[in-house]
C-alpha cells in the first residue's frame, strides 16, 4: 500500500495499480503589524493558519480501475460534509483529517459508447480543525 485518502486506497498490485503524484502541503501562519508614527511596524505573530495540500490522480482501465466509479468516490467525497485521514505508508499527514475542497477531473481517453477509459484528477485539500 502507497497511502489512503479516506476509503480510497493507493497502491500497486498484481490487479491493480492507483497512484498519485505531485503531493503538496503548504504550512503557514499569520504575522500581523501595527504601524507606528516615526518608527517601523509592530509584528506579532497571530498564529498558525489552515494547512491546505494537493494530489494528481491519473486513473486508467487498463490498471485494473475503474476510471468512473472513482470519479464518483471523489466527487461524493467533495460534496460531503466529512473530512478524511491522508495516510501515506504508515504515517499520518498532518495532525488533523483533510477536507477535500475541490475535485477537478480531466477525461483524458473516451472510448466508443462514451466509456472513460483515462481521466485525471486534481483534489484540492484543507486541515479539518
Amino acid at each position: 500500500m502507497i497511502g489512503l485518502l479516506g476509503s480510497v486506497r493507493f497502491r500497486v498490485s498484481e490487479r491493480q495499480v492507483l497512484t498519485f503524484k505531485n503531493l503538496k502541503r503548504e504550512i503557514s501562519s499569520t504575522w500581523n503589524s501595527t504601524d507606528r508614527i516615526g518608527q517601523k511596524p509592530l509584528v506579532e505573530y497571530g498564529g498558525p493558519n489552515l494547512q491546505t495540500g494537493s494530489l494528481e490522480i491519473t486513473v486508467d482501465a487498463s490498471l485494473g480501475v475503474k476510471p468512473r466509479k472513482l470519479l464518483r468516490t471523489l466527487e461524493r467525497m467533495t460534496e460531503s460534509d466529512q473530512a478524511y485521514d491522508l495516510v501515506l505508508g504508515k504515517e499520518r499527514i498532518g495532525s488533523h483529517p483533510w477536507a477535500v475542497t475541490k475535485c477537478s477531473q480531466a477525461y483524458d481517453v473516451i472510448l466508443r459508447g462514451g466509456e472513460i477509459y483515462r481521466a485525471t484528477m486534481t483534489l484540492s485539500l484543507q486541515e479539518y480543525v
